[in-house]
């Protein structure tokens, strides 16, 4: 197995900002704990984040959110990008459509991807449908996400990708031990 960190949109408009919800604050120091595992594992780490344009198509549904260029579309304090991880511009839900991220998990030998971000059910989950779709194995972060419409999002996960749900501090054991089995 090997595993590569996807941060979807863990972004100031989403955790502080126009699309901000109570929920999202509470993804931070999850997601910084499996972004340290990831770290200190020698793991990539990519993040997808929006930077829309006025003309994107989501505009009308959202309103302008993490426009291009502004502070809404940086990465939240805390979780920021190190030298020699990946950052990838998107402008639709996925972080598959239009991105080169395919193109850099393949290169990277990846099978398998660990999700957390904002939102479980739209970004998150569009991103899950497109890796699954491509033949890796999926892994969300249960306490690293929130939904804001479809709060049973984890069912579908397991029953429409075969996801791991996982919680921020059972991460590390998982992979060690799926490595350790596909070794053998």
């Amino acid at each position: 197995m090997r595993p590569a960190l996807i941060i979807v949109d863990m972004l100031n408009d989403f955790i502080d900002g126009a699309l901000a919800t109570p929920e999202a604050k509470s993804t931070v120091s999850p997601a910084r704990r499996v972004l340290e595992v990831f770290r200190s594992n020698g793991w990539p780490v990519i993040y997808v984040n929006d930077a829309h344009y006025p003309t994107d198509i989501e505009m009308p549904l959202w309103g302008p959110h993490a426009m291009k260029g502004t502070r809404g579309a940086e990465v939240y304090s805390g979780l920021a990008p190190r030298q020699g991880e990946y950052v990838i511009e998107k402008h639709t839900y996925s972080g598959f459509y239009g991105t080169a991220l395919d193109h850099v998990l393949r290169s990277l030998g990846v099978d398998t991807v660990v999700l957390v971000g904002l939102d479980a059910d739209i970004c998150v989950r569009h991103t899950a449908a497109d890796a699954f779709f491509r033949g890796y194995k999926v892994v969300v972060v249960r306490d690293a996400v929130v939904a804001r419409i479809d709060k049973d999002w984890e069912t579908y996960y397991k029953k429409v990708y075969g996801a791991a749900v996982l919680d921020s501090d059972e991460v590390e054991s998982y992979l060690k031990a799926s490595q350790s089995s596909t070794a053998r």
